[in-house]
């Protein structure tokens, strides 16, 4: 019998650390078969003062790490490549304001569609500006996914990113992917599938703790 597992994910879509974090949460589930999780994306700024019409990716680069830049980025196509990501840096011409972003995910998920996997692929492999609405419905569209102008529109979707944040503070979550299963665990960082599978085996295991008590694993 298949077991359903509530896996709450902060992250941002622009972060290249969450779509790690979220192929390696992937492959940890490959290995638990019996159990299916329900993923809940959760909303996370990186960029929380970005303009609305972003900037620059090598503006943003040189803001953000100066010159470390090849260096941090170096390590994270390494990771990437270890996880089966080949990230195209290069590709990418602008950082958005993520925003926007998340409102196509949050709407698409109440429609019972995850776009992460889409949104990761486009900005980090085909190198799509995510700035652009535009794109953002075409890719929602390439996989399916057709989201009314009104659902897009909805304050509720505004009031949703607003609580998801508010909630990332609570948590003192300061860095994605974090990663809280059943309300009982958190992860933060993007952990190895081997890491992973101990906390799935311990929230199937166990009655559920409240989320307050949640404890957590640090990143290595």
């Amino acid at each position: 019998m298949t077991q359903c597992l509530d896996v709450e994910i902060y992250a941002d879509i622009i972060c290249p650390w969450c779509y790690i974090g979220k192929k390696r949460l992937d492959a940890a589930f490959i290995e638990r078969p019996q159990i299916t999780p329900r993923y809940i994306w959760r909303c996370f700024l990186l960029n929380p003062s970005m303009p609305e019409d972003g900037m620059s990716r090598q503006a943003y680069l040189v803001g953000k790490f100066g010159n470390a830049a090849s260096a941090v980025y170096s390590r994270i196509a390494s990771a990437g490549r270890q996880s089966g990501i080949n990230f195209n840096f290069d590709r990418i011409k602008r950082t958005p304001d993520s925003r926007q972003t998340h409102r196509y995910l949050l709407a698409a998920a109440a429609m019972g569609s995850d776009l992460s996997d889409a949104f990761f692929r486009a900005y980090f492999i085909d190198g799509r500006d995510l700035g652009d609405e535009m794109e953002l419905n075409e890719i929602a569209r390439e996989q399916g996914v057709n989201i009314p102008p009104g659902n897009l529109a909805d304050p509720a979707l505004s009031l949703q990113i607003a609580n998801d944040i508010e909630m990332s503070r609570q948590l003192r979550v300061d860095g994605v992917p974090y990663v809280v299963f059943a309300g009982q665990y958190s992860i933060a960082g993007a952990h190895m599938p081997e890491h992973i599978i101990p906390v799935i085996d311990g929230c199937t295991s166990k009655p559920a703790k409240p989320a307050t008590n949640a404890q957590s694993l640090k990143q290595r």
